[in-house]
């Protein structure tokens, strides 16, 4: 028979994987996506989602479902060894374009349930789970993999592309002979998974995410959702994992661990690596297999689904003969010195927390409390740790001042009907234009390049933080923004055949998509 043959395969089907799954299947792409557990991971290894993070999960259309497995994240603190208060900060981005209100926890056993059952929306997305790659084989126009399912059988292949969100240890990273580059020293940490017997007990925890500065080790405690709750607990670079006894006396700080189910306790290292390469040909990296990050600032898992929301639209352009292969040289453009702004403001957070020594931990509790006291010292040590740097060089028109900026989602009301401009607009490329600025020209050169046209005050109104006056505001006539969010380009109405110009000598304009075989839904031997 036949190999099967898909237009993306995706290796690993965690948060990354799921969210290109989702993304490539609503652009209609046929897609396989092929994950080695037979299960979701029960334990929840992420806990946090930061705002821009909430609005790329927007994206794959599953808000609805997704939502009610978060809960809001609040505030953190740090406090010394005897728990007095040494500086608390709200975490969350500051005026921020993204359409949420500060970060928040979540459930990843349940998004990674509700991104797979998301995936049956489309009959051309094939998931196979409990399936073990063993060898990708890679053409100058296609990829083969060969993989075993846990009965024995036999699986064979084929994709035009293939992208390896398979984690740390990832087997695409090394078919493409990409290794980590390490920007900081590994720090070795034990996280202790607990759930409560009874939530009752949630009264006598700490009611914000909290950093301990102990006198032997820095501890971490994160409230999580529902009954949750996790401790992680630094340790000496040669210290061995200690036992289950001492772990329930350092528990016993905060609760008796009689009252906790403990299900994991685990030895890790905190790890600060970028991979020397994210693409080679017909295979491209996502999530932890390009980068992994310590959890200081909670920006490993919202990297990765930054990854994917950046490069779905781009594989999509390509394979659809929309755009050349050079586009998909942006993705690592774009993606890697953002990742490695965040990845410092991440390390840039732990060493303001790590002591090794009297003197140091000293130093640390003085500072830390001053900058808990000096406001301008708090925002300035909050814009240092929570960076979010614009996307400068990759897809844009380079002459707009405003390139690589997020678009502001707002809540609009078109008709009868209220929701977010995200959800207006979809993931697609947009043009957000006075109705002034619309001529048939134009209208025409946006159809042929399925491009939406949204007019703020004629095709929807903005309920609040109005569209039409962040426009004003910085002398906008139109925003041509990515299916992303990220601006393309923008400016008045003389830069437009400028913009326009930029965006024509990436893409071509639409044509229909080449028909693509009828293979079994099920890869046969």
């Amino acid at each position: 028979m036949s190999t099967p043959s898909f237009a993306v395969a995706i290796l690993g089907c965690g948060p990354t994987g799921a969210v290109l799954a989702n993304l490539l299947g609503r652009l209609g792409l046929r897609i396989l996506v092929l994950e080695r557990e037979p299960e979701v991971h029960p334990i929840p290894r992420a806990t946090h989602l930061d705002e821009e993070t909430l609005r790329n999960f927007q994206a794959t259309g599953l808000m609805s479902e997704l939502w009610p497995h978060t809960c809001e994240f609040g505030e953190a603190e740090i406090v010394d060894e005897d728990g007095a208060p040494l500086m608390v900060d709200r975490i969350g981005e500051r005026d921020n374009p993204h359409g949420y209100d500060g970060s928040r926890f979540f459930d990843q056993p349940a998004f990674e349930r509700v991104l797979r059952d998301g995936l049956r929306r489309y009959p051309q997305v094939h998931l196979e789970l409990g399936v073990d790659v063993l060898g990708i084989d890679v053409h100058a126009d296609y990829v083969v993999l060969t993989a075993r399912r846990a009965d024995g059988e036999s699986l064979v292949v084929r994709a035009d592309w293939l992208v390896g969100c398979d984690g740390g240890r990832s087997l695409t990273r090394g078919v493409i002979g990409a290794t980590m580059t390490s920007l900081a020293p590994r720090r070795h940490w034990l996280i202790v998974d607990t759930l409560l017997r009874d939530l009752a007990d949630d009264a006598a925890l700490p009611g914000r995410f909290r950093y301990r500065l102990g006198r032997e080790r820095l501890s971490i405690f994160a409230h999580g959702i529902g009954r949750n709750r996790r401790w992680e607990f630094q340790l000496g670079e040669h210290e061995d994992a200690p036992d289950e006894a001492t772990v329930r006396r350092w528990l016993a700080r905060d609760l008796d661990p009689d009252r906790l189910e403990i299900t994991r306790i685990a030895k890790y290292a905190h790890n600060a690596l970028l991979a020397t390469i994210w693409r080679s040909g017909r295979v491209l990296l996502a999530g932890d297999a390009a980068h992994m990050m310590p959890p200081s600032a909670g920006q490993g898992m919202c990297a990765g689904v930054r990854d994917a929301v950046n490069l779905a639209w781009k594989l999509h352009r390509v394979i659809t003969g929309r755009a050349s292969h050079v586009l998909l040289d942006s993705y690592e453009h774009e993606r890697r010195p953002h990742v490695e702004q965040v990845l410092r403001g991440t390390l840039f957070i732990g060493a303001r927390l790590q002591a090794d020594d009297a003197l140091q931990r000293w130093r640390r509790r003085l500072v830390l409390r001053l900058v808990g006291r000096v406001p301008p010292l708090l925002a300035l040590t909050r814009r240092l740790g929570m960076r979010h740097p614009r996307l400068r060089h990759g897809c844009f028109d380079p002459a707009s001042r405003w390139h690589g900026h997020p678009l502001p989602q707002v809540q609009v009301r078109r008709g009868d009907l209220d929701l977010s401009l995200d959800d207006l607009l979809g993931y697609r490329f947009a043009l957000v234009v006075r109705a002034e600025c619309v001529t048939p020209r134009l209208r025409e050169w946006a159809a042929g390049h399925d491009i939406a046209l949204a007019r703020p005050g004629v095709d929807f109104e903005a309920h609040a933080a109005d569209l039409l006056a962040f426009l004003r505001a910085r002398r906008l006539d139109f925003v041509l923004v990515r299916p992303d969010r990220q601006i393309f380009g923008a400016g008045d109405v003389t830069a437009l055949p400028r913009v326009q110009a930029a965006f024509d000598a990436r893409f071509a304009p639409v044509r229909p998509a080449p028909r693509e075989p009828v293979t079994s839904a099920r890869p046969s031997r």
